[in-house]
């Protein structure tokens, strides 16, 4: 597919009116179920376990009559769960940072709607023909890297710049090609922005003026002080590996989900009952297309809300507010439930700490005890040290009153430890950190 291709079918499917875009939708939830139920031992035992008449499944919103299924559907052969196991040609594999790693399937088909959805987020944010790309994911076998890459191709030169190259060959081709924008972790841009300045290099002097960001939590303090250090525009992307990409990010900050790809729905995580719109639940998601693996309402155990109101962009269909992490990185200290973009938006919002930190829990004595160690933007000492952890401190109690609970409980009972640390003891290392590590 070129640019034009490209730009042609994702016009068309926008302008589709919405009863057209729901029974094209409906028909293709009838087929997946038909032929999952054919060519897939799994799904067709799932089915007639659970008493499923696939027949009374007419319309998407008739999804929540299937049961729910997880990550226990990679722990089975893969020759029983494909529909189509003889075409698979590649498997990818999750970053394992919230378990054991997936092995994902793809067929050539899904290798191929893999880049056209990731393409369009291009096309959303208005890249152009022509326009150049660094593309600074990992290329190992995680699909990011390749996916990213070959649908920046379809706009232009992509230079492969993978996560474990280093800073310094991501800088240089920056500044030798004169690229236009680049695809990248959020983790990547502190890095980059220290790098340049060893070098002497401005940071907005580089020509890139988009930034499209996926795989990590981030503040809108980090976007509006990256934004300003790059003088480029910060475009979030939501994806995993499980679906490549599943939504992407207008002027508006929304995350328009391609819902000729994919049904989406949020759900209670408690009693897996549909969120109204605007309440935060787990999302669930249906694959409409895949061939290899039929995922269908598969539950990625990420939270966010859904919105079906018009967005102002004036893009059609469903979209996401921002991603608050997922359950499984939630965690509960003192009776109260902390989300992980909490924490990120404490620590950001914070001058002089870095966006880098590791969060501790550990269970000694029968009680929770909380480390926090936090990276400082700059070299500090002692002094310095000890005013950013009272800073860090009275951000934690005064952020919201369940927040203000848990702390200060901690704080009178001696189970709560901050270390403030040298630029470079956890950024360092390159590609995704684990920033919650619940250890009880």
């Amino acid at each position: 597919m070129n640019y034009y291709e490209l730009r042609a079918e994702f016009l068309h499917v926008n302008s589709q009116p919405e009863i057209e875009r729901q029974s094209l939708k409906d028909e293709q939830v009838r087929q997946l179920l038909r032929e999952s139920f054919e060519k897939s031992d799994y799904y067709r035992k799932l089915i007639i376990n659970n008493n499923i008449d696939i027949e009374e499944i007419r319309i998407c919103e008739d999804l929540y009559k299937l049961p729910i299924i997880s990550s226990e559907v990679f722990s089975t052969s893969m020759s029983e769960v494909s529909m189509n196991y003889d075409n698979i040609v590649r498997y990818c594999h999750t970053s394992g940072s919230t378990g054991a790693p997936k092995r994902v399937p793809y067929t050539r088909k899904d290798i191929e709607l893999a880049i056209i959805s990731q393409a369009r987020s291009y096309l959303l944010a208005g890249v152009e023909p022509f326009d150049k790309c660094l593309c600074a994911m990992t290329y190992g076998p995680w699909p990011s890297g390749m996916i990213c890459h070959a649908a920046s191709e379809i706009f232009g030169l992509t230079i492969p710049a993978d996560s474990f190259l280093g800073i310094d060959h991501q800088l240089q081709s920056l500044q030798k090609d004169k690229l236009n924008y680049m695809v990248c972790l959020p983790s990547l841009l502190p890095r980059l922005e220290r790098y340049c300045l060893e070098k002497n290099v401005l940071p907005a002097s580089l020509s890139i003026r988009k930034i499209f960001v996926v795989g990590e939590l981030f503040s809108e303090t980090f976007r509006s002080y990256y934004e300003g250090v790059f003088n480029a525009k910060l475009i979030n992307m939501y994806a995993n590996t499980e679906f490549g990409l599943i939504a992407s990010e207008c002027q508006y900050h929304n995350l328009h989900v391609w819902e000729d790809f994919f049904h989406v729905e949020v759900i209670d995580p408690d009693t897996g009952k549909l969120c109204e719109d605007g309440v935060t639940g787990e999302l669930v998601i249906t694959a409409l297309k895949r061939e290899a693996l039929p995922l269908i309402r598969y539950n990625t155990h990420d939270l966010a809300e859904m919105y079906k109101e018009p967005c102002e962009c004036g893009q059609t269909g469903a979209y996401l507010g921002p991603i608050r992490g997922r359950r499984d990185n939630m965690f509960t200290i003192n009776g109260g439930n902390i989300y992980p973009i909490v924490l990120e938006n404490i620590v950001t919002a914070i001058p002089g700490l870095s966006s880098f930190y590791h969060c501790i829990i550990d269970k000694i004595d029968g009680h929770d005890q909380l480390s926090f160690k936090i990276e400082a933007k700059d070299n500090v000492d002692d002094q310095e040290k000890e005013y950013l952890v009272g800073e860090f401190y009275r951000e934690l109690t005064s952020f919201d009153l369940t927040l203000r609970m848990i702390f200060l409980g901690l704080e009178s009972a001696s189970r709560l430890n901050i270390d403030i640390l040298q630029p470079g003891i956890i950024s360092q290392k390159s590609g995704k950190i684990r920033k919650i590590i619940d250890r009880r």
